[in-house]
């Protein structure tokens, strides 16, 4: 069976640039291996234009689109709309929660697509568990 993802910038942003973390997790190998396994079972990605802000903040049009050409060509990522709907309650929750409201609007994609939400974010895994199931990238099969 096919499974559908939505991963978050940050998993994006740890595979092009090969992140550590503080305490030394190779986030981009953990990343890197996410996307190959999705690769791997010809699986879906899903985004939409909050990911393309979200990485326009530290890398140019040309390095997005060099990130997300890298797995569109394989007919793997696909880009899906943001509704009025979805961005009026993204920003709901981002007020009730104090979570950021793009990490919401991810949430609720996830929701509505039923799609796993993949991110290394805490606020992400916890704070938003009861809109959409989210995991680690290294916990994935």
């Amino acid at each position: 069976m096919r499974e559908v993802y939505i991963i978050d910038s940050c998993i994006w942003r740890d595979f092009y640039e090969d992140r550590v973390s503080k305490s030394g997790r190779p986030l981009g190998k953990y990343a890197f291996d996410l996307f190959v396994k999705i690769l791997k079972k010809k699986n879906t990605i899903l985004f939409s234009e909050g990911l393309v802000w979200e990485l326009r903040k530290d890398h140019g049009e040309k390095k997005v689109n060099e990130m997300l050409n890298l797995v569109m060509h394989l007919g793997t990522l696909i880009r899906i709309e943001i509704t009025a709907e979805e961005k009026a309650e993204a920003v709901e929750l981002a007020v009730k929660r104090k979570i950021p409201r793009l990490d919401c609007l991810n949430a609720i994609h996830a929701r509505n697509h039923k799609a796993l939400l993949v991110s290394q974010d805490k606020h992400i895994i916890h704070g938003l568990s009861d809109i959409a199931k989210s995991v680690r990238p290294e916990m994935i099969d």
